[in-house]
């Protein structure tokens, strides 16, 4: 049974959700993909970015909050991008409510994983706990008998008043990868500023990083990880992407906490890893 302040809803396209209304936090869950999609602890902003143009279908993975690229990250594999668990049919197993907030656990069920992915004995779940910032932790154990790489990111998107005053600190010096200059590897100077399409992978930097965006600005913890992936779209990409406004590079861009370039991980058998990350607005 659930808490009196965690329902199970299903929007007028018959998507489900776990809508979360408790005194410190309203949230949104999509039980497929266990996708986080809405976090606003109370008398604060947004602490996630959703398309207003995403009619949120069933089968269809959402465009903001925080998909689950797992057990791949973006290209690792030439299956489909960022692995099966975006538009996976997860089930909710434990939802708790305290004064502080809720907690969540949704697992990925075994029949799942072994039908999309035959000869990867993978168990996968994650959880969430939600109240004056978002935490949450998707755990990975290699249950079969070989070593399996992992490659994975809690792909987060984020608002910004402005992505032309958005700027991110605790990068500086960190090497990272420019995907979209043939995959160098080069060295960040400063602080991440944006005024063109950025999409990088920095890695070797576990460090707490801030986002600076006036009113709604954020410090994103990580577990687990010695990866980010920071992306915004610009302008020509926008108009590519699905279920994306035109214009809606100017209101977000992502932080995610990753496994992802050189991070990504070799799991032995028996072998478990937490990815983790947790976001709470700056004091």
């Amino acid at each position: 049974m659930l808490p009196d302040c965690i329902q199970l809803i299903d929007n007028p396209a018959g998507k489900t959700f776990v809508v979360i209304d408790h005194p410190q936090v309203s949230a949104r869950i999509a039980l497929e993909g266990a996708h986080l999609l809405q976090c606003t602890p109370k008398g604060q902003l947004p602490l996630l970015w959703v398309s207003p143009d995403d009619p949120q279908l069933p089968g269809k993975s959402l465009r903001g909050g925080i998909p689950l690229c797992w057990p791949w990250f973006g290209g690792d594999r030439p299956a489909a991008a960022h692995g099966i668990a975006r538009r996976a049919k997860w089930v909710l197993s434990t939802a708790t409510e305290d004064s502080q907030g809720v907690y969540l656990r949704f697992d990925l069920p075994a029949a799942c994983i072994s039908e999309q992915l035959p000869g990867e004995p993978w168990q996968v779940y994650v959880e969430f706990r939600l109240g004056a910032g978002i935490d949450g932790q998707l755990t990975t154990t290699n249950v079969g008998a070989e070593p399996m790489k992992l490659s994975q990111a809690l792909h987060t998107y984020l608002p910004v008043g402005s992505i032309h005053q958005a700027r991110i600190s605790g990068l500086d010096a960190s090497c990272y990868i420019d995907a979209l200059d043939g995959w160098t590897h080069k060295t960040q100077a400063g602080d991440v500023q944006f005024n063109a399409e950025l999409d990088r992978i920095y890695y070797g930097n576990g460090d707490n990083l801030y986002l600076h965006a006036g009113d709604n600005s954020v410090v994103v913890e990580r577990q687990g990880s010695e990866s980010v992936v920071v992306w915004n779209p610009w302008v020509d990409k926008s108009l590519r992407l699905s279920e994306f406004p035109a214009e809606g590079y100017l209101r977000m861009l992502c932080i995610e906490a990753a496994n992802a370039g050189p991070d990504a991980r070799v799991l032995q058998p028996g072998e478990q890893h937490t990815l983790g990350t947790r976001i709470q607005h700056a004091d």
